[in-house]
């Protein structure tokens, strides 16, 4: 599409989002004002404030929204990474775990607790939160990305499509980031602000609004099994047909698929500033939501602060009420004739206002002196109907205050821990969809991870021990046992699926273990000098490895060792019996393996996947080249062409070297040699000479 195109749709698409989320972000704006401590009745206030009486605010709901964000910091939840296919030989579960080492890593970079924090706040106060994943070059001098997990502090900055159903809205067609900016940070741009309804939405006094535009455009691709592994193509990829069919392979089956890339644009409400696509086939924006409500047709959102407004209104009212009742008691009136006050008649107004030792009045005959009435009594009702009040608040939030730690009716630890369940049941929503969200979190990156980390390149990654490893990844290496090129660590293949590690971190986790095993010895203590070193690992002390290591060495006594000793010549010995054995068993599959009928079968297969080697190559060779060719010059451009075809023919090259070998009685050593320079990415120059046979290339040999 046109700019002018997306421009329009853009448009279009943002006030079909700000109509449908109107009432919503009121709603929620009231909570937010409600929460920060905006708890009267305007009118009401005012009238009182110029009365000269109190006002008083007891803030009873943060501490609720503190309790249910507090629960969540307290038990963090991890990824899980697992992969789809399982065989043994595919090395799919240690590639799982580099994956998930790569997102643990990710978080760790990014702070993304910062980001999680945020959003389940705004989620848990108003009803809706949100974080964000992003692309960044690693170094100002560096091609190399790296992905990034960035938070997102005004939660009305965001609108994403009112048409997705998806609670974590990972089908979501479109989306905005947006944010109100001045006129001189963009003085290129063009501010002439139409007379139309949007005008309002793009302009707010002297600031104008930039929105980040993410639309997700639907895609086909072509799936193609052969010899039993699938491989995705473009659709319009028919010169790779054509050349898999002059090589004798054919899918056996083929079907078309549905995909999607996302492009984002920078925009004001007359231009594009800027535009590029999003490696991920979802929008890189993840909601997180308090209480979902579906009201004729039009879904709402709330936190714990929306139903709690009137119970607290009512019990600041009563508090200030039972308050003022209680500072006027001693300020009552006094009660005299007139012309008692005489001269003195500013004491007599500031009585109840300054400790005045001693009131003078003018003595009037047959008058008695001046009498001070009797103080109104504070009424019993403020008190009742505060404690409703305080009851009605805990019930609106679904928090009790034994989920809050106060003291309570309950006396037994029992008792206590059954009704903080029971609050924790009335807010378990709130950390089931935080738990949806993380999960669709972790989708988006498992996601963008192999688009991102495409070359071979070396990453830090966090082991489930909080350890770090460096890796390198998409890296290929010959196997000399079996004759061929090894990926290690490809991370475009293979699929997974996401789980969420929900429990207590590893940090908790060992001092839960220390703590079991110290009340374990203390119902046993002849199995202390067995596990004392394994307290010592699991205490969250510095130097706590080292301690265990030096009480592991000192816990072994002479005839444990004496035992250790025998042991690992027992072990010796079986291993020379087992050794034995298995040379005897391969001489046997040696002799089996000499069969030619069988020799000639499994030439045949190893044919097979090199030729689905040779199509996943021209594949990623092309994908390449769509991705770099773009932003090359013509110089640039023809020099890579000639490199990446060089590296082509060296690999395809070796693959032919591999299937010379695996037959080498159809090869002659001087027959049909044809010299051949080619020139690799490092401009050396080698000779590689091919033997041929009937046309075709039967052995290879770089001088």
């Amino acid at each position: 599409m046109k700019d002018d195109d997306i421009l329009k749709e853009g448009l279009k698409r943002f006030r079909i989002a700000y109509d449908d989320q109107s009432e919503n972000r009121d709603l929620a704006l009231d909570d937010i004002n409600f929460r920060h401590g905006d708890q009267w009745d305007e009118r009401a206030k005012q009238q009182r404030i110029s009365e000269g009486r109190p006002v008083l605010t007891v803030n009873k709901l943060e501490q609720r929204v503190d309790q249910v964000t507090g629960d969540q910091r307290m038990n963090r939840m991890g990824v899980i990474v697992r992969p789809l296919d399982v065989t043994e030989s595919n090395g799919r579960f240690k590639q799982a775990e580099v994956i998930a080492g790569i997102i643990k890593n990710i978080e760790a970079v990014s702070n993304a607790k910062t980001a999680y924090d945020t959003a389940f706040d705004h989620a848990v106060g108003h009803g809706f939160g949100f974080w964000r994943i992003i692309t960044e070059y690693n170094d100002d001098d560096s091609f190399e990305q790296d992905i990034r997990i960035k938070r997102i502090s005004n939660s009305m900055r965001v609108y994403l499509d009112p048409c997705a159903e998806e609670v974590t809205k990972k089908d979501a067609m479109w989306g905005f980031i947006t944010q109100m900016v001045d006129k001189d940070d963009y003085p290129d741009a063009d501010w002439e602000l139409g007379k139309g309804e949007d005008r309002s939405l793009w302009a707010e006094g002297e600031k104008v609004r930039i929105a980040e535009y993410f639309r997700r455009v639907p895609m086909k691709a072509v799936l193609w099994l052969i010899n039993g592994k699938t491989l995705k193509v473009k659709d319009d990829t028919f010169d790779l047909r054509d050349e898999l069919g002059e090589q004798g392979i054919i899918p056996e089956k083929e079907r078309t698929v549905e995909t999607y890339k996302v492009e984002w644009h920078k925009m004001s409400q007359n231009e594009i500033f800027e535009k590029g696509l999003i490696p991920s086939k979802y929008i890189p924006i993840i909601p997180c939501y308090g209480k979902e409500l579906n009201v004729r047709g039009k879904t709402f959102y709330r936190g714990v602060i929306r139903y709690a407004k009137d119970p607290q209104r009512i019990y600041n009212y009563t508090r200030t009420a039972s308050v003022e009742q209680t500072a006027l008691a001693p300020k009552a009136p006094w009660v005299m004739e007139e012309g008692q006050l005489g001269a003195h008649k500013t004491d007599w107004e500031n009585a109840n206002n300054k400790n005045t030792s001693v009131l003078i009045y003018k003595n009037v005959p047959g008058v008695p002196p001046p009498q001070r009435q009797s103080p109104p009594q504070p009424s019993s009702g403020w008190l009742t109907e505060s404690g409703i009040a305080d009851q009605d608040i805990d019930a609106a939030s679904g928090m009790y205050k034994a989920s809050l730690g106060a003291p309570s009716n309950e006396r037994s630890g029992k008792a206590i821990n059954a009704r903080k369940m029971e609050g924790d049941v009335g807010t378990y929503h709130f950390h089931d969809n935080r738990a949806l969200s993380l999960q669709h979190s972790y989708e988006v990156l498992a996601d963008m991870i192999p688009r991102v980390y495409d070359t071979k390149r070396t990453v830090r990654i966090k082991t489930p021990e909080d350890q770090e490893e460096m890796v390198t990844i998409n890296d290929s290496v010959f196997d000399n046992e079996s004759g061929q090129w090894v990926n290690v660590y490809d991370l475009s293949m293979g699929k997974y699926e996401i789980a969420i590690d929900v429990g207590a971190s590893y940090t908790t986790q060992r001092q839960q273990a220390s703590e079991s095993m110290m009340e374990l010895i203390q119902y046993a203590p002849q199995l202390a000098p067995k596990i004392l070193d394994l307290i010592a690992k699991n205490l969250d002390w510095p130097g706590a490895d080292d301690i265990a290591n030096r009480l592991r060495d000192q816990s072994i006594t002479p005839e444990q060792a004496q035992q250790m000793v025998e042991q690992a010549v027992q072990q010796a010995m079986d291993g020379e019996k087992q050794q034995l054995e298995r040379q005897k068993l391969e001489a046997s599959v040696m002799k089996t393996q000499a069969d030619a009928q069988t020799k000639a079968a499994e030439l045949e297969l190893k044919k097979a996947e090199l030729g689905i080697k040779d199509a996943e190559l021209k594949i990623k060779v092309r994908e390449m080249n769509e991705k770099k060719m773009a932003s090359m010059t013509d110089a640039e451009l023809k020099r890579y062409e000639i490199d990446i075809k060089a590296e082509t023919e060296l690999k395809l090259k070796a693959m032919d070297i591999q299937i010379a070998e695996m037959c080498p009685e159809e090869a002659k050593e001087d027959e049909d040699v044809e010299p051949i320079t080619i020139i690799n990415q490092v401009s050396e120059a080698k000779n590689i000479k091919i033997n041929r046979k009937n046309g075709q290339i039967v052995g290879a040999e770089v001088t």
